[in-house]
């Protein structure tokens, strides 16, 4: 005689691993929650940011003649970015090449715009001593 098939029953399935107290809802052990990474300082970088943000200012306001201050405030901010803040260094050093060539910038503009008031004044000035040395 032949004997009964059984049918055949499927594995029961492994239970799920049990949470810890402290873990977060809907984690596993096979995929844990991803909790955020705290948030870093926010004075982590800010001399450097700083600096360059106000180098970039001071570069492009140069070339309407009013760039001097912003820039001088960008290159003192990124120097100083750079002495304290090793993780902004190339926020920094970017901030002092755009602070730095608005100030050449800004020089060549006040030395043009100089030369276009004293030019005037200055031969105003001989012609009128000529003047006087003549009359």
């Amino acid at each position: 005689m032949s004997t009964p098939v059984e049918p055949e029953t499927a594995p029961a399935p492994a239970p799920a691993p049990a949470l810890d107290a402290d873990a977060q809802p809907g984690s596993t052990a096979e995929f844990p929650s991803v909790a955020p990474h705290p948030p870093a300082p926010a004075s982590a970088q800010t001399l450097s940011v700083l600096g360059l943000v106000f180098g970039v200012v001071g570069f492009l306001a140069s070339f309407a003649a009013v760039g001097l201050v912003l820039a001088l405030v960008g290159v003192i901010l990124s120097h100083l970015g750079l002495r304290r803040e090793p993780a902004g260094r190339s926020m920094a050093i970017a901030g002092l090449a755009c602070g730095y060539v608005g100030l050449g910038i800004s020089i060549i503009w006040g030395i043009i715009l100089l030369a276009t008031l004293l030019i005037p004044l200055l031969a105003v000035g001989l012609f009128a001593g000529i003047a006087g040395i003549a009359g």
